[in-house]
C-alpha cells in the first residue's frame, strides 16, 4: 500500500474559500467544486463534499437558449452566481437525477461528479 498518501477520503476537503459562503451552496474552487458542508469559518475556509447526491437549484437554460434538464444531463456551475445549468463552457458540477422543463428553474437531485 502507498505510504505517502495524505487525504484518505477526499470527497470531505476544507478549502480556502474567502466569499461568504453559507452551508448546502455550490464551491468553485480553482477547479474543485463541492457543496458547502458547513458555513465558511472565521479564517475563511469551508468544509466542502465532492461526491454524493445533493438537492440543488437548476436553471433550464443552455447559456444561449432556455434548454429542458433531463435525466444524466451534465450540469456546469456558473462562477459568476453559483447557479447551475447547462452552459457546457463553464465548470463541470455533475448530473441531473430528475428533469426540469426548458426555461424553468428548479431544486432537484445533482449526483456530484
Amino acid at each position: 500500500m502507498a505510504t505517502n498518501m495524505i487525504i484518505k477520503n477526499s470527497d470531505q476537503l476544507k478549502v480556502y474559500t474567502n466569499s461568504d459562503v453559507n452551508s448546502g451552496e455550490t464551491v468553485l474552487v480553482g477547479g474543485i467544486t463541492g457543496v458547502a458542508l458547513a458555513d465558511e469559518d472565521s479564517d475563511g475556509y469551508t468544509v466542502i463534499r465532492r461526491e454524493g447526491v445533493f438537492d440543488l437549484s437548476v436553471k433550464a437554460h443552455d447559456g444561449s437558449s432556455n434548454s429542458k434538464v433531463g435525466f444524466g444531463d451534465a450540469l456546469y456551475l456558473d462562477a459568476s452566481n453559483g447557479t447551475l445549468n447547462k452552459k457546457s463552457t463553464e465548470t463541470l458540477f455533475g448530473y441531473a437525477l430528475e428533469e426540469i422543463a426548458s426555461g424553468e428553474t428548479d431544486t432537484i437531485k445533482v449526483l456530484l461528479k
